[in-house]
């Protein structure tokens, strides 16, 4: 009887072992040639708040909708469900043409009174955070608080063939606002707070419509509308790790796969199935506000070794970033001027009463661990510092105001100014107080960043918060995919995408 338990258990024992062999291989499937798969991390089931969603989350709305204007690859500003724009009243007047051959995805025509339509309701049900351009609209912010009517008091009207934005302040950098994601054109936002129940009552003005959705998979389907070069199908997977959306990768279950690990981009290239593009995330060095922690001198040093050591890291991650070389704006390293006065500040060395300690910290996370040990080390082999770290939450990192344990701080984000990742919503913290209320003052993106270039100039002088790097966006792709880019706000653009 004891021998008969044993060889059961035994065989168990076998059968589990093969079975979960089965389970690790099963994923290995191709995928259907006319399909374009598409890995990500996850997908939610609320798009009414669209700005607050990250950049992958967002391809599902740039691939459903479009925008009055779009901004492409080129950070070019590009007619969409509008062919023109005119400025008018000295920038308070913006009137927009909208093209007569734009389409819903039930074949109806889209009218300027649907997108009148849409900008009422996300006027009140997008995150205040990110329509600052919309709330500069005459009579918006009061609208939105519940008073008024729309049509009456709203700076907002429309006709048979335009529509027209009447605003309380000038922002010339209105249009270019107006290209991201929160501000393409959808039908019945109240329902895309639960897409996953509502996702086929809608219709959609984008490219794609969805046509399944569950909470691992989206499957968007072509409109009838639109172009029939670009791919017919377009599957968006949620993957758990960039290591299991490679393994798919790698025996043709994904075509395309963002940002895949590192130690994957040279091997990548050289086979030709990897695109690098520039996104629009970059890192800052924040110095702690407090002279007495570091002053001037010190922090003008200790940037110069900082830029110093990831000289050495850029050249081995070449793919994966490139140096901002004194720019805080990505366009900025154009300004060859402005760009080799800085050089010369932050590369010459000057005496100073070397720590023997220095502390650094940096949000918690497996790149940002790299990235300390790295210049720990490289601080250890080329200097007699000490360079301590620590790695603290994203609550922590946003309430270190005032803290005086800390040198340096790493900073990380999006130089776009819209949404709740932007760079600049951290940088206050760092900022002197004078620096840090007109900052606060502004009430659209166009006025924040138009702020922040008057005192960038002293920013930089006092070494407070310093640009560090860019980063690009790698993406693994299939050979048989065509026309792949990503657009000046770091989404995917499904207008010209095709699957051979």
């Amino acid at each position: 009887m004891k021998k008969l338990i044993i060889t059961l258990v035994s065989t168990a024992l076998v059968v589990s072992f093969l079975i979960g062999f089965i389970d690790v291989s099963s994923p290995n499937v191709k995928n259907n040639d006319t399909e374009l798969v598409y890995s990500v991390t996850n997908i939610p089931t609320d798009f009414k708040a669209v700005g607050s969603l990250d950049k992958r989350s967002q391809d599902i709305i740039t691939a459903t909708s479009r925008g009055l204007v779009e901004l492409d690859e080129n950070n070019e500003i590009q007619p969409s469900l509008a062919e023109s724009v005119e400025v008018r009243e000295d920038g308070l007047e913006y009137d927009f043409k909208i093209r007569s051959d734009i389409y819903w995805s039930d074949g109806t025509r889209i009218t300027p009174r649907d997108i009148a339509t849409f900008f009422r309701e996300i006027l009140t049900e997008e995150n205040e955070e990110n329509i600052s351009a919309l709330l500069n609209i005459y009579g918006a912010t009061v609208f939105r608080g519940g008073e008024g009517s729309f049509t009456e008091d709203v700076g907002i009207s429309f006709g048979e063939d335009n529509i027209v934005f009447r605003l309380n302040s000038a922002n010339d950098k209105f249009v270019e606002e107006m290209t991201t994601p929160q501000y393409r054109l959808r039908k019945n936002v109240l329902l895309w707070e639960d897409i996953k129940k509502n996702y086929s009552d809608l219709i959609y003005s984008g490219y794609y419509s969805i046509e399944d959705m569950n909470m691992s998979e989206v499957s968007l389907k072509r409109n009838e509308k639109t172009s029939s070069s670009i791919a017919e199908k377009i599957k968006i997977i949620s993957d758990h790790g960039e290591e299991i959306a490679m393994a798919s990768f790698e025996v043709g279950g994904r075509d395309i796969v963002i940002n895949p690990p590192k130690s994957q981009l040279s091997r990548l290239n050289s086979e030709g199935r990897l695109i690098s593009l520039k996104s629009t995330k970059a890192m800052f060095l924040a110095f702690n506000k407090n002279e007495e922690v570091l002053q001037v001198d010190g922090r003008r040093e200790v940037y110069r070794l900082i830029n110093k050591a990831f000289e050495k890291y850029q050249l081995e991650n070449s793919m994966y970033m490139e140096l901002a070389e004194g720019s805080y704006f990505r366009e900025d390293k154009e300004d060859l001027a402005k760009l080799q006065a800085r050089k010369v500040m932050s590369t010459e060395e000057k005496e100073w009463v070397e720590p023997e300690v220095l502390h650094i910290v940096a949000e918690e996370g497996s790149e940002n661990k790299e990235i300390c040990e790295y210049l720990s080390a490289w601080f250890e082999n080329n200097t007699d510092i000490y360079l301590a770290y620590d790695l603290i939450t994203e609550d922590e990192l946003n309430s270190i105001d005032g803290s005086n344990y800390y040198d340096m701080a790493i900073l990380q984000g999006d130089l776009t100014l819209s949404n709740d990742g932007a760079i600049y919503n951290n940088l206050l913290n760092f900022l002197d107080d004078s620096s840090k209320e007109k900052l606060s003052s502004a009430k659209t993106d166009g006025e924040r960043q138009e702020i922040f270039l008057s005192i960038e100039e002293d920013i930089f002088n006092n070494y407070r918060v310093l640009p560090v790097l860019f980063y690009n966006d790698n993406i693994a792709i299939n050979k048989k995919i065509k026309n792949l880019t990503m657009d000046g706000n770091g989404n995917i653009d499904f207008s010209n995408i095709e699957k051979s």
